[in-house]
């Protein structure tokens, strides 16, 4: 008897224990929603991460981060965010190659109409615009009234030295632009198109001059090399002329060397004019865009952040 009145003790107890887990463990339904939280809350943190380390200038690691979140979540709908930001990570250090790539791949998963769609091809555009690339930015940007693409495409012609053209699309989008810091600046572009004229380009007359002495000519130009060069080469010319011996060779190969070698120097610093002139221009281009750069027109909505703040 005393027995089988433990034995159905037993029996109750090992019958009440699942009873008593899932009052303490929750159902499997229970552990699964709980555990959809867990993965939840590590794809928020990650998320917020790949963000943080973006904003706080680490793009090397924030790349890294980045793989490491399409690795995890392959098919979330936040991939094309997450290609920008490697975009993004990758120019700001210089890699614009590897930054074009994930611009593209980040455009492929997004509507043509979409605002993600508008600031990957904004980028795509100043990407071939820091690489000199005009042509190719002349045909990205096409016909449009968009206030921004009207304005890379006129920084575009504005580094081509198109000045003219480059005036009339600066005001082209200042005409569009509600922001009145863009029009301001957009101003100032237009000016600096006029002042081009102002340069105080090289004068012919002076470059022959100056080559009356060998290699002045190139020093007007600002041509060091060469003028180091011609000076060199026609002082040991005369040096030879002079201190030669009878023979014939010796006597005229110096003679006819100096003068063609003086000769050419002349010519050749006549010649580099208008590539001193084009140098001048390049050179006033960049200091226009050291202060008013295209970054300036950079400020469109872009998808940056991974988490909605």
């Amino acid at each position: 008897m005393l027995k089988r009145f433990f034995f159905i003790l037993i029996m109750w107890v090992v019958a009440l224990s699942p009873l008593s887990a899932q009052t303490t463990y929750g159902t499997v339904a229970d552990l699964e929603e709980q555990w959809k939280e867990y993965t939840s809350y590590q794809k928020e943190e990650l998320s917020s991460f790949c963000d943080f380390l973006f904003e706080q200038g680490h793009y090397e690691r924030c790349v890294v981060a980045c793989f490491r979140y399409l690795f995890l979540y392959p098919d979330d709908p936040l991939t094309p965010n997450v290609y920008y930001k490697i975009a993004r990570s990758y120019e700001e250090q210089g890699k614009y190659e590897l930054a074009t790539d994930y611009y593209s791949k980040s455009q492929n998963e997004v509507q043509p109409n979409s605002f993600e769609f508008r600031a990957t091809k904004y980028r795509l555009i100043y990407l071939n615009l820091m690489q000199g690339d005009y042509d190719t930015v002349y045909t990205m940007v096409g016909s449009t009234k968009d206030p921004y693409l009207i304005t890379l495409d006129g920084y575009a012609k504005f580094n081509d030295l198109k000045f003219d053209e480059a005036k009339g699309r600066f005001d082209q989008a200042r005409r569009i632009f509600k922001s009145k810091e863009h029009r301001r600046n957009l101003t100032v572009l237009m000016k600096a198109c006029d002042n081009v004229e102002k340069l105080p380009n090289r004068d012919p007359v002076k470059t022959g001059l100056f080559g009356i002495f060998p290699g002045g000519g190139r020093v007007y130009l600002q041509d060091w090399i060469p003028a180091v060069g011609t000076f060199a080469s026609t002082t040991g010319l005369a040096i030879q002329f002079f201190t030669g011996g009878p023979t014939v060779i010796t006597k005229w190969f110096p003679r006819i060397a100096l003068v063609g070698l003086y000769g050419g120097s002349i010519w050749g610093s006549m010649k580099g004019i208008e590539f001193a002139n084009r140098e001048r221009e390049i050179r006033y281009t960049k200091r226009v865009q050291e202060k008013y750069g295209p970054i300036l027109f950079l400020d469109f909505p872009e998808p940056v952040n991974l988490v909605v703040r």
